[in-house]
């Protein structure tokens, strides 16, 4: 019972917690602890090359001693003191123990430091590799957004109340501008066309009958002689003679 009711708490408490994560926000802090790394790893790889100098010197400094008491070693067994060579015999004897040692942990400290050189190598190396494409997966995640965004507004166009406005509208105008058209024609098939052209052509004959005496008025020319001018043009050449 304890262990359903874990998981029931589990997936309670998870599904809210997933729902107020934010990757991008998790990925970048992300980011940022691979990078805070780097400074510890470099302290850590100062003191060990701080440690291994300090051997690296101890061991210098032995190899310096054994040399010095070889040297009086010598130098005591030709003056004839064997007591006191024997007594630098022994110095050397642990300055020797004491170099091996040294000599052992140096190279162990030298293996340990290198292979500590080459983890913060590898490291670097997977950290910029998983920086940058989580920094691509940060651009593309942007991007959808817009593309989202820019989505939804297309959608909202094509089934919202703007599309449907849009139709409406267009509708109601071809059947205003149909109604129009209809009313124009039925107009027009009302009103007796052949009175209309006869009282044109009547305007027209009474507009010329004016024209004519205005000129018989002005002594311009007579009805008769264009007329006869009319005639004259119309005959042949000899019976114009």
């Amino acid at each position: 019972m304890w262990q359903r009711f874990v998981r029931w708490m589990r997936s309670l408490f998870g599904g809210a917690i997933e729902s107020l994560e934010n990757p991008e926000l998790i990925l970048k802090q992300t980011i940022r602890d691979m990078r805070d790394q780097m400074p510890k790893i470099n302290a850590n790889l100062a003191k060990m090359r701080g440690g291994l100098n300090l051997m690296q010197k101890d061991y210098e400094d032995a190899i310096d001693n054994e040399r010095k008491l070889t040297s009086r070693i010598k130098a005591a067994l030709e003056a004839g003191d064997e007591e006191l060579a024997g007594d630098y015999a022994i110095r050397l004897k642990q300055v020797q123990n004491s170099k091996e040692k040294t000599f052992e942990q140096l190279e162990k400290a030298k293996e340990a430091y290198e292979k500590a050189v080459e983890f913060k190598t590898d490291y670097k190396r997977e950290m910029d590799k998983k920086i940058n494409a989580a920094m691509q997966a940060i651009r593309d995640h942007q991007a959808s957004k817009w593309k989202a965004e820019v989505a939804s507004v297309f959608e909202s166009f094509e089934v919202g109340d703007v599309d449907s406005n849009y139709d409406e509208m267009m509708e109601k105008l071809r059947q205003k501008t149909a109604m129009a058209e209809g009313k124009l024609d039925m107009a027009i098939e009302t009103v007796d066309m052949r009175e209309i052209q006869l009282e044109k052509r009547a305007e027209r004959i009474e507009a010329q009958e004016l024209l004519e005496q205005f000129k018989v008025e002005w002594g311009m020319e007579s009805r008769d002689t264009q007329a006869a001018s009319d005639k004259t043009v119309g005959l042949p050449e000899t019976e114009q003679q």
